[in-house]
């Protein structure tokens, strides 16, 4: 093995084990290992500081968060988020696993529209309104947003980023995407739901105790009219007029040859045009760590597929695999799911494109199912930590800058079942297409 492959490696271990442990600050871990790669890079000759700037980092991704929170920004000033609590709350009557059910299901339709990471931007601080006037842990119900975002972004081309990256790879469109990956997303939806109700059956009659307890505060919380809660409803106009055009772009913009992060960008920079916000205010909502915590994270884990490493992994799994399309189809889904897990489904997803694209061509198969079991990794390989997904670090984010942090041990317990539970059951709706005579989408289209 090669000195840069094996510096490389550990390069990334100790970043990861870092970020991790919780004892260094997540931002703070990746860019001290993204320096740590850069240099070796350099004195090994693998690595060249344009590259860092022009490959290495995801540009489309960072530009479409900047771009997301600039607009979330301008929409708390509206009170739109505080009159949703209000409706929320109400539909659920203050039930705590109900908040968790209209949550999940909430973000799981919403990430088919527009990404998990606005999702989560847009639902994360009603959720926690609700929370706060009902006195009731919000963690469980972030979480449950964070997973379900993920599992339904699935679905479509824009809902999840790895998603974007294997339409440009594979040529597919918006409609391939849903014929052959919302079936089994809604199957996976249900599925989790019924998870989560053995997973806090405890936790929601706790907590259903609080609100008993709080019987006067909820029935003020559920007499308050959620049109009532809203602070500017000529600024909610306009934002939400926006943010209707942002959406409709993000469906249509694979066929008018625009990118996500252009969109996004291009929707900020309107809404602050029209509504002329003070922009110190607004900056100041931006997640700066959280969009630093990505650069670096891309930088590393460019470094360590520039050495070969995923690659030695990766043609060591074909190798094995040669001759059976049923366990091909499976080791890409496996692999790319717990692979997603640790190193973040992105990245990861882009070490596995040229991967998938040499298995398809040796296999001799004509069918796209190899890059349906990659989505599918991606997407819902990304729920078994918090690191796993973009969504997912936005998440745990959120809650700690509103002082319930989410602790990597505390989404590993819950985010692995969740996992393994839509990991499976897309094998094993692959498994059987891949064994029909023809290779057909599971919904025509």
């Amino acid at each position: 093995m090669e000195a840069s492959l094996l510096f490389s490696a550990l390069i990334f271990v100790v970043t990861y084990g870092a970020i991790i442990s919780g004892k260094v600050q997540r931002s703070v871990a990746a860019m001290v290992g993204a320096v740590a790669m850069v240099l070796l890079g350099l004195y090994y000759g693998f690595y060249t500081q344009s590259e860092v700037i022009v490959h290495a980092i995801d540009w489309n991704t960072i530009g479409l968060l900047l771009g997301m929170m600039l607009l979330v920004g301008v929409l708390e000033d509206t009170g739109l988020f505080q009159a949703l609590a209000v409706w929320v709350a109400k539909i659920s009557r203050g039930r705590y696993f109900y908040l968790i059910m209209l949550f999940g299901f909430l973000t799981a339709i919403a990430s088919t529209t527009i990404d998990n990471v606005t999702t989560l931007l847009l639902v994360a601080p009603i959720s926690l309104s609700i929370c706060a006037d009902l006195g009731v842990d919000p963690k469980p119900i972030l979480l449950t947003e964070a997973l379900f975002s993920n599992v339904g972004g699935v679905a479509t081309l824009v809902g999840d980023p790895p998603n974007v990256m294997i339409s440009g790879a594979g040529g597919f469109s918006y409609l391939d995407f849903i014929s052959n990956l919302a079936p089994v997303v809604i199957i996976c939806v249900l599925a989790s739901l019924v998870a989560f109700k053995f997973l806090f059956a405890r936790k929601a009659e706790e907590e259903n105790a609080k609100i008993r307890e709080k019987a006067n505060s909820q029935e003020s919380f559920l007499k308050r009219r959620p049109s009532e809660e809203v602070k500017d409803w000529g600024l909610l106009k306009r934002s939400v007029s926006v943010l209707g055009l942002v959406i409709f772009l993000f469906v249509i913009h694979h066929e008018i040859g625009l990118m996500p992060a252009t969109v996004a960008l291009t929707g900020a920079a309107t809404l602050l045009l029209i509504t002329r916000p003070e922009m110190e205010r607004i900056v100041g909502r931006v997640k700066w760590t959280t969009l630093l915590f990505f650069a670096g994270l891309f930088v590393v884990v460019h470094g360590v597929s520039e050495t070969g490493l995923l690659n030695w992994v990766a043609s060591g799994v074909t190798e094995l695999t040669a001759g059976s399309v049923v366990l091909s189809i499976l080791a890409v889904l496996f692999i790319t799911a717990f692979g997603s897990a640790v190193i973040d489904n992105i990245p990861f997803t882009m070490a596995m494109i040229p991967v998938v694209t040499q298995m398809s061509s040796s296999l001799g198969m004509e069918s796209s199912i190899l890059w349906w079991a990659l989505a599918f990794g991606a997407g819902f390989g990304g729920n078994g930590t918090y690191i796993g997904s973009s969504a997912n670090v936005i998440t745990v984010k959120i809650s700690e800058d509103y002082g319930q942090p989410i602790s990597f041990t505390y989404w590993l317990k819950h985010g692995t079942i969740i996992m393994v539970i839509t990991t499976v059951i897309a094998g094993l709706a692959l498994a059987t297409q891949a064994l029909t005579p023809m290779h057909i989408p599971l919904l025509p289209g």
